[in-house]
């Protein structure tokens, strides 16, 4: 008897994991210049039935500025109510992002694209982009359990590229050039 318990505790277990879904960022990572854009897409996978959603994300302001947020492709048809959220660049907050269906219908059993950010980089240095307070809801008004993961950008100062050695070694002979040149002139060319 003993022996089925954990059977049976040990199956319930590992079918949380394999049917919990995941919410995350992409691209997971990436590295830009200051002044270039960044997209960041929210993806949901190995979820059923997602009737709802609502997020929050949370970015450096010192690094990036959010500029806009977009309805995803999952809910773009049948959503009956896309918010973009309330972008804060000063607290580095953008919260209430959502969308729903509406009526008895199922909710999307499908992965997809929910929402798409578009940050600006302002500042040099690394940004986590973390995703929070999230929920998911079925068409029953369940909760969906899925797990979460962020992404991080590292923004570099645009570099001026150096002159090539044959450039510079030009210029050091066309100088040196003119002032032997203006040299023989003043001394009456001896």
């Amino acid at each position: 008897m003993m022996k089925l318990v954990r059977i049976v505790c040990l199956a319930a277990l590992c079918a949380d994991g394999v049917f919990a879904g995941t919410i995350s960022l992409q691209p997971s990572a990436t590295a830009l210049t200051l002044g270039n854009p960044l997209t960041v897409d929210v993806n949901i996978t190995g979820v059923t039935d997602l009737y709802a959603f609502q997020f929050d994300i949370g970015f450096d302001p010192a690094v990036l500025s959010a500029a806009s947020v977009t309805e995803g492709a999952l809910f773009s048809s049948i959503g009956v109510f896309f918010s973009p959220g309330f972008i804060d660049n000063i607290g580095g907050t953008i919260t209430f992002i959502g969308d729903s269906l509406s009526g008895p219908v199922p909710g999307v059993s499908t992965d997809g694209t929910l929402a798409t950010i578009t940050f600006d980089t302002i500042g040099v240095g690394s940004s986590s982009i973390d995703l929070a307070n999230i929920v998911l809801l079925d068409s029953n008004l369940a909760d969906i359990t899925a797990t979460a993961s962020g992404s991080t950008v590292d923004v570099a100062s645009t570099s001026v590229p150096e002159p090539g050695s044959l450039l510079l070694l030009g210029s050091y002979l066309v100088l040196w050039l003119g002032w032997s040149a203006k040299k023989k002139t003043d001394t009456g060319g001896a």
